[in-house]
């Protein structure tokens, strides 16, 4: 059996954390004294910790920068492919309200009414 502690900073490993769980791609980030910050990828990514001496299952490979950059070109871009919301609708502005009151029209002024 493996640890965490065998990987190395900014690698990137095919690792099965369990026996017969799915096969994962990590990249270790950053170290501590007791543990590794890790992009850990499989359905979906996300940044998490892990103790240096706990256990991985199998440490697959470690991918070569080739295929690091091919793997990166996979996905390059990909964030403008999605729009969120923000994109299709502006926002609503609370200081644009504030500016709108705060303009008063001749008849306004004038009357005293709004």
């Amino acid at each position: 059996m493996a640890t965490y502690n065998e990987l190395e900073q900014d690698g990137y490993y095919l690792i099965r954390e369990k026996e017969g769980a799915d096969i994962i791609l990590v990249q270790p980030l950053m170290q501590t004294a007791q543990c590794w910050l890790l992009t850990h990828i499989d359905e979906i990514e996300m940044t998490i910790w892990k103790k240096k001496d706990d256990i991985i299952f199998e440490i697959i490979e470690q991918l070569t920068d080739e295929q690091v950059f091919a793997y990166q070109q996979l996905f390059d871009g990909e964030e403008d492919d999605y729009s969120t919301w923000e994109d299709e609708e502006p926002g609503y502005s609370f200081e644009e309200e504030e500016e709108d009151e705060d303009e008063l029209n001749d008849d306004e002024i004038e009357t005293g009414k709004r």
